[in-house]
Formats: structure tokens, sequence, C-alpha cells
């Protein structure tokens, strides 16, 4: 057995082994919404028809929502909706926690969040047109957030002239005819009297699990209008309905020094959708934004159409089909041997990358005039609000493979397990790690005050030999802040590592977890002795290895450690320990801890088994630098 396989069976053994320990979501909470909007939709009079929202802008119209501080207006929670940005219904409030937070309450169920319309003057509308005033939408169950049970639900309900909501649709995710990946759409006819009225309201509510990310709902192109009819779910709008994947292969994010040997970039990807009902032909320009900063602290700014005097096309060959999905890798990227682009004298580069999409929405791009689609009925809605994206991207210190924000946490559930996350690097030459930026969402439970880190290298693809062996602090932060861990020793890599940790005997660890880049096939979890590729979480974890100058040693083993000695052994119970030993814990042979009493003297300690049984005994402690396992032999 290797030196590796060894430490790491003795890590293992420390603790009760359980078949069906893995690796788990958690959900985390957001930060609190603005009110300023919410204050000032309040304020606003009565609008006219038509009502419409893609939630593609950041947050949701402050013109249109009374009410939608509760919701989260998002980019990665849905699966392929059909413009980008929804607004994603759960078990959070306005200020990003649970509604019900007391942990006697984690399964209590209730309404949960609530997206109200502004006023609308229906009385506008005319005795005669009121059968053609409808009001659709497009809505998804579970996509990347959690699923709902068969008993929650999202439910549409409209204000009547008395001023009481009445239910006008519940929506339950249908195992049987519908799916959790994809969206479905909803139209309903307004032509009841009670409903025409100057102060009408419609509204969305959730009902589902109250103590988290829990029962997710997520909610598209909410479209109010008069002459229409009951099939009318096409629009003059082509759309971007995905963001842009990371730049540099599989990540967002790669030390400077490991980009400049390689140069490696690839055509991020982004996609579009047309909602209309006819062929159309879109092009697109990239446009990018490069800031070099220098070790004198001066930074340099060049934005550059990356198209120069060329449009991109996109088209399956014909053109754009209606309600297809199109994949686009973009054609014209950075170039990593512009020096405007990428300053080899930086120590570190900033890249934003926008996306324009030309799809001639509301204006013809030929004439200057009103697209043909684009009817007088829908003025003034402007439908280009969906066509452009952008994505951050950065060369500094680390890997990357999360975009920087956490939709849920990822967690161990057993103590002593151990996860593994893959890097491959993105250079030939070797180079030390010394340290690890970690984002700790704020999640329910208590949370762990450390837990020790682990760097290994490579062997047949999967964790290797032990490089590196830390104990490294727990602090829950919100807004996706990561906190940086400069390890006292370092590891030497080259080519394949791993970085990962282990779940302690107590507290929770639980590391941000990006949904919208599926990085799940780089994961391995331990749980028995043998490395598992992960198959339980998809996503990336917020987990940054950094490279620069630090101590490094071969192997864990290699390192000078501080010396503990413990003595007799055999013993019948009683045995003393010299050194500084912390977090003392014993375990007998089935891997359960046992009660012990301890006695400070002069220069040891000495322990005592309450209730001590002949046979093996393993004793961990901290002696400063790393975790230590020994045997002990109790005798009769």
């Amino acid at each position: 057995m290797t030196i590796g396989k060894q430490f790491l069976f003795l890590i293992l053994c420390s603790f009760p082994l359980v078949a069906l320990a893995q690796l788990k979501r958690y959900p985390i909470q957001q930060p609190a919404n603005p009110e300023a909007a919410f204050a000032k939709t309040k304020s606003l009079e009565p609008m006219s028809l038509p009502f419409w929202d893609d939630f593609s802008a950041p947050a949701s119209s402050d013109t249109l929502w009374s009410n939608k501080a509760t919701v989260w207006i998002n980019t990665s929670m849905a699966i392929d909706p059909p413009t980008i940005g929804v607004a994603t219904f759960d078990g959070l409030n306005e200020n990003g926690t649970p509604y019900s937070p007391n942990p006697d309450q984690t399964l209590e169920v209730g309404l949960t969040d609530s997206l109200e319309s502004r006023r609308i003057k229906m009385t506008e509308v005319g005795l005669f047109q009121r059968n053609s005033v409808f009001l659709s939408f497009y809505y998804q169950w579970g996509g990347h957030g959690e699923t709902p049970d068969a008993n929650d639900y999202l439910q549409l309900e409209f204000r009547n002239q008395q001023g009481a909501w009445e239910i006008i649709r519940t929506l339950r995710p249908n195992r049987a005819t519908e799916r959790f990946d994809e969206f479905y759409s909803v139209i309903i006819r307004i032509n009841e009297d009670r409903f025409y009225h100057d102060d009408f309201q419609f509204r969305f509510r959730s009902f589902g699990r109250r103590s988290g990310r829990f029962d997710t709902w997520h909610l598209d192109y909410v479209y109010l209008n008069r002459g229409r009819t009951e099939t009318d779910l096409t629009y003059p709008d082509r759309a971007i309905r995905k963001t842009l994947s990371p730049l540099f292969e599989k990540y967002y994010a790669v030390p400077y020094k490991h980009f400049k040997q390689e140069k490696t970039i690839t055509p991020p990807a982004y996609a579009v959708y047309n909602l209309s009902n006819i062929l159309t032909t879109l092009s697109y320009l990239t446009y990018g934004t490069f800031v070099n900063y220098f070790d004198d602290d001066s930074e340099s700014v060049f934005e550059e159409n990356l198209n120069g005097t060329d449009t991109s096309s996109i088209s399956l060959g014909f053109g754009v089909p209606p309600f297809v999905n199109i994949p686009v890798d973009v054609e014209y990227i950075p170039d990593p041997d512009n020096h405007d682009h990428f300053d080899p004298q930086a120590k570190r580069v900033e890249v934003s990358l926008k996306i324009r999409v030309f799809t001639g929405d509301v204006i013809d791009l030929k004439t200057g005039n009103p697209s043909p689609g684009y009817l007088p009925i829908y003025e003034p809605i402007d439908f280009r609000a969906n066509d452009t994206i952008r994505q951050h991207y950065t060369l500094h210190n680390y890997y990357a493979y999360d975009d920087g924000v956490a939709e849920y946490s990822a967690g161990l559930t057993q103590p002593g397990n151990i996860v593994a996350y893959r890097f491959t690097m993105q250079t030939s030459e070797p180079d030390t790690i010394n340290g690890v930026y970690v984002h700790y969402p704020v999640t329910s439970g208590v949370s762990a005050s450390n837990t020790t880190f682990y760097i290994w290298g490579d062997t047949n693809g999967e964790p290797g030999p032990l490089l590196l062996e830390e104990l490294v602090p727990v602090e829950r932060k919100t807004n996706n802040e990561f906190i940086l861990r400069e390890f006292i020793q370092s590891a030497r890599v080259q080519g394949v590592f791993y970085i990962g940790w282990r779940q302690p005997a107590t507290g929770r660890v639980q590391v941000g977890l990006d949904t919208g880049n599926d990085t799940g096939n780089q994961i391995f979890v331990n749980t028995t002795g043998s490395w598992i590729p992960n198959t339980d979480v998809k996503g990336s974890l917020m987990l940054r290895p950094r490279f620069g100058k630090g101590n490094v040693v071969t192997s864990s083993e290699g390192r000078q450690q501080p010396e503990v000695s413990i003595y007799p052994n055999p013993n019948f119970g009683e045995f003393f320990m010299e050194g500084e030993p912390q977090g003392l814990t014993i375990l007998n042979a089935g891997g359960h801890p046992v009660v012990f009493e301890t006695e400070q003297l002069d220069n040891r300690m000495r322990i005592t088994i309450t209730y001590p049984i002949r046979g093996l005994y393993l004793v961990r402690y901290f002696n400063g630098t790393a975790w230590q396992t020994k045997k002990i032999v109790v005798q009769d």
C-alpha cells in the first residue's frame, strides 16, 4: 500500500462508514433585493396596455411590478428559457433568507414568493375588444433548481373590481406529461366584466417548502394585450436565451503566467431563439474590453469591435426557423498575441465580452422603418431588450470553473468523507499552489470552524499521491464573496492535480455551487477508501486554487511535523502525549468516538479512556500543522 493510500485509509477509518454517503446540493441565502424600485412603482399611476416583461434586465422593470422583491431575477436557474432571464420563485424572502428560518420548521410548507403587476387601466379596452384580451406566459418547474413536490404549485390570480383576488389558474408539476427542463406556455382570455376597471392587477404566487431555495418555479415572457387570440403565442422577437460559456476551454479564470505559455483560448458559445412564426436571418457583433493591470498599480483599457468591418451570421444554412434553439460559437475572439488585449508585462488582465445580436426586432435594419412583424398594437414594447449579453473573464493567479455566482452550495453528507476537484493546467510546466480562494455561502445549520484541505497529484485519472494537507478556516460570506487561505506550506503540481476537503466530525462545510457551468464530472468523492466519480451534483464548485511563490514540500509525509509522542503503547486505557496536540479525538476499531478524560501536566497530557475495552484505538489530533492519526492498543 502506498503512503498516500495509507494516509487516506487512516482518515476514513477514523469515522463510521456509511454506504449511502455522497456529495449533496444545499440551498443558500441570497442578498436582499433593493427596495428603491419597489417604492417607486407603488407611486405610479395605472398603466395602459400592453404589458410585457421578459426579465432580461438584471432586475425586473420597476415600471411594471408593484411587488417583485421576493422573486429572484437571474440568468442561471432555468434551463433554456424562451429569452435570457427569468423570475425564480422559491422559499427565500425579500431579504434572501428562508420564510421559515427556524431549524424545527425545515419541512414547513406554505405560500412563498409573489410577483404582483402594476395597476392596469382595463377600462380603456372597448366592450367589443374584450374577447381579444389575453394574458400569456411561460413557466418551468425545477430547471437547475430543486423540483417541486406533487402538492406544490404556482398560482395566477386576478384582482376584481371589488379589490379581491381571484384564483385563475393553479399549475402543479405534472411529471406524467411535463419535464423539469422544458418551458410550457399558458394563454388565458380575460373577458369577464369584473376585471375591467382601472385598478386591475394580476399576480403569481408560489406554494412550497418555506425553509430555503426549494420547490423552484421559473417564469418568463409575461405578455398582456388586446387584439389576440387563444393561439397567439408567436411574437416578432428573436432573442438571446443563454449566456456566454467559458473563454479558456472550461475555465472562466486562468493564471496569467500559464496563459502566456500556452495561449489557450476557445470560442465561447451562447444560444438564440426565434419566437416569431417566420424564417429569419440574424447577425451579431462581438465587442471586447481589455483591462491590463501592472505592478506599479497603473492600468490600460482597450476596447475593440472584434469583428472589424464584418458581421457574423447566425444560420442553419437557410436561416433561423421558428421555435428552434440555435447554439452559436463566437466567430471573432480575443487574440492572445495582441498586446492591446494581453500585455505580456501585465500582472492581471480582465476581459469583458459583449455580444449584440441584430435581429430586426422593432426596426427594419435595411430601411430604418418599423419591422414588418412589428404591428402598432405592440407599441411601445422594445423587443430588442433581450438582444445583448455580456460576460467577464479573468487572467490572474488562479483557476476557476465557476462564473462567480452561487445558486446553491455543495457539501459532503457524512463526517470523514472527502471530495476532490480535478484541474488540468493550461501549461506543460510545473507550478506552485500556495493558497485557495473559497466561497462559503450562508446556509442553514451550524458551520464548522475549519476543515482540512488536501492537494493530490494524478494517478490514472483519479486522485493520486498526497501533496499537501492543511487546516483551512470556514467563514461564511454573502454576495458571492471569496476568502483566501494562504497555505503555510505549498504544493508543486504539474499537468493534472486535485484539490478538496474532508467533512469534519461536527459542523457543516458547504462550498458555493455555480449551476451555470457543469463540471460535475471533474469531482470525485471518497467514502469507503476508493474514489468514486461524482454523479449527484451538477455545476461547478466555487473553489479556486491559487498559484505563486511558496515553501514547497514534495509530499505531506515529507514535511517536518512537530513531534507528538504517545506512551506507553500498549497500555491499559491510560497513556501520555508529549507535544502540543489539539482537537484530540479517540475512536474505537469500529470508528466510533469514545469517552475520555484529560489532565494537563508540566510538559505532557495524561489521557484516560473512561471505559477501556481491549482492542485497537485510533488517536487523532492536530499538531499545529496537519492532522495526524496514531494507533494504540489497549490491553486487559
